[in-house]
């Protein structure tokens, strides 16, 4: 079943920024002339983080919070632990950190939970991971919930936010958790697999079949997975699950989380209106369903 929640405006700023009407007038003409030198060029930035040490996004450890570290593909993850009750994981995406939680960790602890939020690495506070400062790719942030998991044990609750949707699921999953005991808040999930990968690069420049076929290859052998494993679909899971997306979201579209919704059969859908990729993480709205949802009271 699917709602609709209002939107509010926010200045938070996305991680996926589309490129220029020339860059993208180049890509169309690439799909006919050259897709594979364009494929090569789009390999290497989708695996390119948004923004380097001094710029990338970050949070703070709250008021009362303990801070704690921990190593994970040898780097030196950040996190911190706060508030008191039922274990919730709060996991960021791709280019996020911690500080996209601000206010539903707030709202969580306020509603007597404890919360474990964690920047993955190359991320927020954390260190470089084992691509450096500038690089990652997914199995990394699914590492690091592996790791989280494997110090603070099984939650009762995950939050995550659009890439931080597929590493928290996979990475309980790599830790042998029994999802259904765990409640679910996706926040403008990525799907994942080659459909994930072709429409949020498809947000930035125009992806061809041509481009396409010669990119999902060259992701597959960089990051060493292959991308229908490394996907919300096909996935049984029985969580009870809330899945909020916006229909107006560009890098990971409303669909997507419509597809989600529709395979986990104890899913519900919160359509929003306006909020797009990241505002979703500040609508006070928002935020109230996910601490009803996570109370059992969705």
């Amino acid at each position: 079943m699917a709602s609709t929640a209002p939107s509010t405006a926010s200045a938070k700023k996305s991680t996926t920024v589309r490129a220029p009407w020339y860059l993208r007038s180049a890509f169309t003409a690439a799909e006919r002339i050259a897709p594979g030198p364009a494929a090569k060029f789009l390999c290497e930035m989708w695996f390119r983080l948004p923004a380097g040490p001094d710029k990338r996004l970050r949070g703070e450890a709250p008021a009362g919070a303990n801070v704690f570290e921990l190593d994970s593909l040898g780097a030196t993850v950040w996190g911190y632990d706060w508030g008191e009750g039922p274990l919730v994981y709060l996991v960021h995406g791709w280019g996020g950190s911690t500080g996209d939680f601000k206010f539903i960790a707030a709202t969580l602890v306020a509603s007597g939970y404890r919360v474990v939020a964690f920047d993955a690495p190359s991320h927020g506070n954390s260190g470089p991971g084992p691509w450096g400062d500038r690089h990652a790719n997914g199995l990394h942030l699914v590492e690091t919930m592996s790791a989280v998991h494997s110090k603070f044990g099984d939650p009762y609750a995950v939050v995550g936010h659009s890439m931080g949707c597929l590493s928290a699921v996979h990475g309980l999953l790599m830790n042998g958790v029994d999802l259904a005991r765990v409640r679910l808040a996706m926040l403008a999930p990525f799907i994942g697999g080659k459909e994930g990968f072709r429409d949020t690069i498809g947000a930035i420049v125009p992806v061809g079949p041509r481009i396409m076929d010669r990119l999902a290859p060259l992701g597959e052998a960089k990051a060493g997975v292959k991308l229908d494993d490394f996907s919300l679909r096909g996935l049984d899971v029985q969580s009870p699950a809330l899945i909020v997306h916006d229909r107006r979201d560009r890098p990971n579209p409303f669909r997507h989380g419509e597809a989600v919704a529709a395979a986990w059969p104890n899913a519900e859908l919160l359509a929003t209106e306006g909020l797009g990729h990241r505002k979703i993480l500040v609508s006070p709205a928002v935020g109230s369903a996910v601490a009803q949802f996570v109370r059992g009271a969705a």
